[in-house]
């Protein structure tokens, strides 16, 4: 998914979640790493889909993105659910300025992780694992994710010690026609050509015969989930 957050990125980044549970396994995977604590701040939370499930683990949590839509979004996820112990910031993390028991960071957010250290007791960070098999049009994409193996070799270089899990979870896309799936695409990889674009879909897409989503993009999504120990006490 390309994060720039509009009402059709949105709806389908909510729909792959609905549709495959991605963010509840995460969930389920951390918090049991969430014993003992009570404030968690995720810095560049996006859509908070996972802060949603954390609510009902951890007594206080912070939201902060930088994304105007991505906090309106959650915001309005929050009320339809009525919950009370999220508060979204519209913030940049370069201003945050108090700590918390655990800070946790994702895909886009976990570069330089380090720099958090201070502000948490703990940190966990979710990032991509690099995919051997990835499509050929990986190509196509204008911006590169960080991935478990950078962050590893930035961690070690610098002498922080770590504990990492690694995890595989279905987080596909369900979609309503093959028009739809050909305009997730572009949005996505926005200089795909036509040929790539049909070939990728002809090995890709397939029929459900449901009748919500009667198309659906399958993709496995691997991650590593590091852990780290704080700075503050």
């Amino acid at each position: 998914m390309n994060f720039n957050w509009n009402s059709t990125t949105i709806k389908w980044y909510q729909d792959a979640n609905a549709y495959s549970g991605f963010f509840k396994n995460i969930a389920d995977l951390i918090v049991p790493r969430l014993e003992g604590y009570s404030t968690l701040c995720d810095i560049g939370c996006g859509l908070g889909l996972v802060d949603l499930e954390f609510s009902k683990n951890i007594e206080s949590i912070t939201c902060i993105d930088n994304d105007k839509e991505a906090i309106e979004s959650l915001k309005k996820s929050i009320a339809d659910r009525k919950i009370t112990n999220i508060e979204p910031y519209l913030m940049s993390s370069d201003s945050i300025d108090e700590s918390w028991d655990v800070i946790y960071i994702s895909f886009f957010g976990s570069h330089n992780m380090e720099r958090f250290l201070p502000f948490c007791k703990k940190l966990i960070a979710v990032v991509d694992k690099k995919n051997e098999s990835k499509p050929y049009i990986e190509q196509y994409r204008s911006f590169r994710r960080n991935t478990v193996e950078k962050v590893e070799h930035n961690l070690s270089f610098k002498g922080i010690p770590y504990l990492l899990t690694e995890a595989s979870f279905e987080f596909g896309q369900p979609l309503v026609s093959i028009e739809e799936a050909k305009n997730f695409i572009k949005n996505n990889y926005h200089e795909v050509s036509e040929e790539d674009l049909n070939r990728f879909l002809s090995q890709r897409l397939i029929e459900t015969n449901e009748k919500d989503y009667p198309f659906y993009i399958q993709k496995m999504k691997s991650v590593g989930i590091f852990e780290i120990e704080g700075d503050c006490i």
